[in-house]
């Protein structure tokens, strides 16, 4: 009888099984890395005809504003309005500036004419306007867990200065009040810096990620040689090939970056955190912008860096060197991750993002505000998910919406748009009842209330610091990089 076959068989069958197995556990592996991977959002903008320009790819503001049911209107002047009852933009012809929902965010490119219509460019439609209008779609893959507080420099590094003050002792202020904040809402803080040390760039990024980090925020204090120049301003990525917003001429290599993978969340992010701060502050609006600073490119997370006013204001210096300011920073910070908190809990309940957005029914059009004045802030409970229209400001005159307002969705439980707490109400005085026996004609009109939102001295997070010592260095400009 003839064996050798039978010993070939059985050789060539186990390997050809074991080959079969390899093969099912890789694509196996590839299956489940796939799966756990969060599928991009349906691409609706990438749809859009697209018109070239100067090397650039351009949609035409009308077709977006159809894409979402919504129309384009030129209420007078250089402005474009698209509004419906939960998105107002408002966009300025051949400018970079645009308003959404009251709230000041630059472009990364201006808005242009060609072909006899107002266009927008691509990148701009895709990674800024929409995950503004549905953040749900972008958001269902981020983490909700950790908030990593970077205070700006620290140790010999003292940052932007001013007599008496340091911006590295004001930024650890407060972060360190964002974090009690976050912490009473039952948020993990990692901090990367919690006394005066010195931090390498490259340390700060890695400390995140190595907190397992979902969000990075970087606190900072700025400085400029105008005096006159105060507010707030947002940093986050700009977008591969475009320059940051300092820059005004488009063009040059700008290579894609580690953090360029976070594009639309990191302009939920910024948008949420920078409204919040503007909101509670009533501080200058200079602007949601985009800089590719070194603590931004590196991180492995959505991040933002947020330049909280300017020390070489005389007003404004005066202000942060208050603690119950810093206490007002720290609660609009802590609010604006929240609110990007809560729209995260949402993305991940909601079962795809509405593309069609319900229009907003008016008697006539709407008039517009102007572009270098931004609304009135929007109440804390409502502004993670945008002003109703009655919230937008308009001119004097403007027509008011006839249809009822419709009520927000209801937030995950536990990072919703939380109240502030009881240290954030305003040190308003009681008014005193007259006696009875002088009460003649109309009781006396309530004290307004102030203009700054601050708690009292002492309900302050850290009373400890109203007697800190100052220490005189001489002034100095800084530009943070």
């Amino acid at each position: 009888m003839n064996l050798l076959p039978a010993p070939r068989t059985v050789l060539i069958v186990p390997a050809f099984m074991h080959a079969l197995h390899s093969i099912g556990l890789t694509l196996g592996l590839v299956l489940g890395l796939w799966l756990s991977t969060p599928l991009p959002a349906p691409g609706q903008v990438r749809a859009l005809r697209t018109v070239p320009h100067a090397g650039n790819q351009y949609v035409m503001l009308k077709d977006l504003a159809a894409m979402y049911g919504l129309p384009l209107t030129r209420p007078g002047g250089r402005t474009l309005v698209v509004r419906g009852q939960y998105v107002n933009f408002q966009f300025t012809e051949n400018g970079r500036e645009m308003l959404h929902n009251g709230s000041r965010i630059w472009l990364h490119a201006p808005v242009i004419s060609l072909r006899g219509q107002w266009c927008l460019s691509h990148a701009d439609a895709q990674y800024v306007i929409d995950p503004l209008v549905r953040p749900s779609a972008y958001l269902s893959g981020r983490g909700t867990r950790t908030v990593v507080l970077d205070a700006g420099h620290g140790g010999k590094d003292p940052g932007a200065s001013a007599p008496g003050l340091q911006e590295k002792n004001l930024t650890l202020d407060i972060a360190r009040r964002t974090k009690a904040h976050l912490a009473a809402a039952g948020v993990r803080v990692v901090m990367t810096r919690d006394d005066d040390r010195v931090l390498a760039l490259d340390t700060r990024p890695m400390l995140a990620a190595r907190g397992s980090g979902d969000v990075f925020v970087s606190i900072h204090l700025n400085s400029a040689k105008s005096h006159s120049v105060q507010g707030v301003e947002t940093f986050v990525m700009p977008m591969e090939g475009f320059p940051p917003t300092a820059e005004s001429r488009l063009g040059g290599k700008y290579p894609t970056q580690a953090n360029n993978r976070f594009n639309h969340s990191n302009t939920v992010l910024g948008d949420q955190i920078h409204r919040a701060l503007i909101g509670i502050t009533r501080a200058d609006d200079r602007g949601l912008r985009r800089a590719r600073f070194h603590v931004l490119r590196n991180s492995a997370m959505p991040a933002v860096l947020v330049e909280c006013g300017f020390l070489s204001n005389p007003q404004e210096r005066l202000k942060l060197a208050t603690p119950s300011y810093r206490e007002t920073v720290a609660q609009g910070l802590a609010q604006g991750i929240l609110n990007y908190l809560a729209l995260v809990n949402r993305a991940k309940v909601q079962l795809g993002a509405p593309l069609i957005q319900p229009a907003i029914q008016t008697v006539a059009a709407a008039r517009a505000e102007p572009i270098r004045q931004a609304s009135a802030p929007i109440p804390m409970a409502a502004r993670a998910w945008g002003p109703a229209p009655s919230a937008v400001a308009a001119a004097p005159g403007a027509p008011v919406a006839v249809s009822p307002q419709p009520v927000p969705p209801v937030f995950a439980p536990l990072t919703a748009a939380v109240t502030a707490p009881p240290s954030a109400a305003p040190a308003v005085p009681p008014t005193p009842e007259p006696p009875p026996a002088a009460a003649v004609g109309p009781p006396p009109p309530p004290p307004r209330p102030p203009k700054a939102i601050a708690p009292p001295p002492g309900n302050l997070l850290n009373p400890n610091l109203i007697n800190r010592p100052r220490s005189e260095t001489a002034p100095t400009e800084v530009r943070h990089e």
